[in-house]
């Protein structure tokens, strides 16, 4: 019904508009007619530029006498859009057509100008058509006709009254077929609308189940109902594939990031927002360099983007903490290998990297190591075996030192056998009474630590107290760890070990008074061969190595070995094991 309104109501207003449009033609038409004849019978000759009192006497004269033989309003303009004739006012109170819409119309090099618009002075709407008066090849004024549209109108409203009637019978007879043939089609229309409603929901399964005196409307349904059922199908594949693909970005340990063509984030994964310090939630569509702050990387993006090509490169970030990332750059390409946008894989090759120096590092360590007492032995065998006159005590001394290095030797292997064998142990826990094994290494190293007059003093939970642990590797920790205080506490000193219950972990603590580790050295004293003082170390027989493999052996216990230390105020290492309930 809407449809059939809005169609009569355009062909009403273009009939009436087109009526309308062919009268006023034909009025352009006669006036511009009239208006050549009279400049070329009249006005042709008279310079409208330079103008006396008879002149314009004439003009208004002539204006008036050809204004009412052809009934229209004559206006002369000079060609700096002066009025200087009008058949019905004053000229000389009149404003300046200069400006007028039909005058620019013929300035801008056309043979007419003509404009419908409302008289200010008649205060009815006016056709004006204007003409050049030319001399001599140029514009020397202005002609302008002016003719009434009331007739015109008066006729169109005549006619309009006619078309409204013919059409609102065309309207009737229109709505009442249009009623009959519609009622069959309505329904299940609407019904369908409900059911694709559901579809936009989310309901892809939704069918409809209809009968229809149309064939059409018959065969519209089945393939409704095809497609929702295709639509289902293929929403599932595709929900499939894109939790596939993002539970694989999701478990990469790789951080990936996709931008398009601009270079604005379509995809970032979890692992590339913790690689590059990312906490914005929200970072799809947004600029990459807003949201990694990272000039060098940004360049090695724009330039994938602009040239195609595939880069690879490592890039350390210094922020929270520092990272080294290797960079895989890549464009992404269409079928006619234009580039749509880029993606970056970012791999975390810190740890790799710390791992590499501290192998570099070890093999150092142990060649200065294991050369030293080497040098020292050959040394003396070289000395032993080159004169022969040394006498007894001077050789049983070298043959003493050899004797020492060669030990000092023999320590150092097997701490690094030890050691290996630790970091490669994947050890099962058993139960075990932790108080029984710190009694058996306290008794072990008592004679030692009395050669220092060192007083050891335990203090301990229950004695049947229970802890999942590897007998021996805890043993070797405890006599790394009360070795170590003996040796770094002066004579007279004091040593505590305590074990102690907290909740369902047993903590077991070695503090001593002695000459303590400084601030800086905290952090690498479980490094391998690190000394805090060399020389001192390797006087009092250390390797280097046994805090090494207390950290390792702690490790594989699921525990972590801690320490607290002042400079000239002694130490405290503290582990936990896990107790057994």
């Amino acid at each position: 019904m809407i449809i059939q309104i809005l169609i009569l109501s355009v062909i009403y207003f273009y009939f009436t508009d087109r009526q309308s449009e062919f009268y006023i033609e034909q009025l352009k038409v006669s006036l511009k007619n009239e208006a050549k004849l009279i400049i070329s019978k009249e006005i042709i000759n008279i310079d409208a530029n330079n103008l006396n009192k008879k002149t314009r006497n004439r003009l208004d004269k002539w204006s008036k006498k050809w204004g009412k033989e052809i009934d229209a309003r004559i206006t002369m303009i000079n060609k700096d859009g002066k009025v200087i004739a009008d058949s019905t006012y004053n000229p000389e109170k009149m404003d300046n057509h200069l400006n007028r819409p039909e005058i620019q119309e013929v300035i801008k090099d056309s043979e007419s100008g003509s404009a419908i618009r409302r008289s200010d002075t008649l205060k009815i709407d006016m056709l004006y058509m204007a003409l050049p008066v030319i001399k001599n090849g140029e514009i020397v004024a202005f002609m302008r006709l002016a003719k009434s549209l009331e007739e015109i109108n008066n006729v169109v409203k005549e006619n309009l009254k006619n078309y409204i009637i013919f059409f609102l019978i065309v309207l009737i007879f229109s709505l009442i077929l249009l009623g009959r043939f519609t009622s069959d089609l309505i329904k299940p229309i609407q019904k369908m609308s409900k059911i694709a409603a559901k579809i936009a929901d989310g309901n892809y399964g939704e069918s409809i189940n209809l009968k229809s005196h149309s064939k059409e409307i018959d065969k519209m349904t089945q393939q409704f109902n095809l497609m929702s059922k295709k639509l289902e199908k293929k929403i599932n594949e595709i929900s499939e594939e894109k939790n596939k693909a993002e539970a694989i970005l999701s478990s990469m340990v790789d951080g990936v990031i996709a931008t398009d063509e601009n270079g604005e984030i379509m995809l970032i994964n979890p692992a590339a927002r913790e690689m590059l310090f990312i906490d914005e939630k929200h970072v799809r569509d947004k600029d990459f360099i807003q949201v990694v702050r990272n000039y060098k990387i940004n360049e090695l993006l724009e330039k994938v983007l602009k040239e195609n090509d595939i880069i690879s490169q490592e890039i350390l970030l210094q922020r929270e903490e520092e990272k080294i990332l290797r960079c895989h750059f890549a464009s992404i390409t269409n079928e006619e290998n234009n580039i749509k946008g880029g993606v970056i894989v970012f791999t975390d090759i810190t740890e790799l990297r710390r791992l590499e120096q501290v192998r570099k590092d070890f093999v150092a360590n142990v060649s200065h190591e294991l050369k030293t007492p080497l040098t020292s032995i050959i040394g003396y065998v070289d000395t032993l075996l080159e004169n022969e006159n040394i006498n007894k005590n001077t050789k049983n001394k070298f043959l003493k030192i050899i004797k020492d290095e060669a030990d000092r030797l023999g320590i150092l292997i097997q701490d690094l056998l030890n050691l290996s064998k630790f970091e490669d142990s994947n050890p099962e826990l058993n139960p075990g009474n932790i108080n029984n094994l710190i009694n058996k290494t306290v008794s072990i190293l008592e004679e030692k630590a009395g050669k220092k007059n060192i007083s050891i003093k335990t203090k301990m939970a229950e004695d049947s107290l229970q802890v999942y642990m590897i007998k021996e590797q805890i043993e070797q920790v405890m006599i790394n760890l009360i070795d170590n205080a003996i040796k770094y506490t002066p004579e007279d000193g004091e040593i505590e070990i305590k074990v102690l219950e907290k909740e369902n972990k047993v903590l077991v603590e070695v503090i001593d008074n002695g000459i303590g580790i400084p601030q800086k050295d905290q952090q690498r004293i479980f490094e391998r061969f690190y000394r805090v003082d060399k020389a001192r170390s390797r006087s009092m027989g250390g390797t280097g190595i046994g805090l090494s493999i207390v950290k390792h052996i702690i490790k594989s216990h699921d525990s972590e070995i801690n320490l607290e230390s002042e400079s000239g105020k002694g130490s405290k290492f503290w582990f936990y094991l896990k107790k057994v309930k």
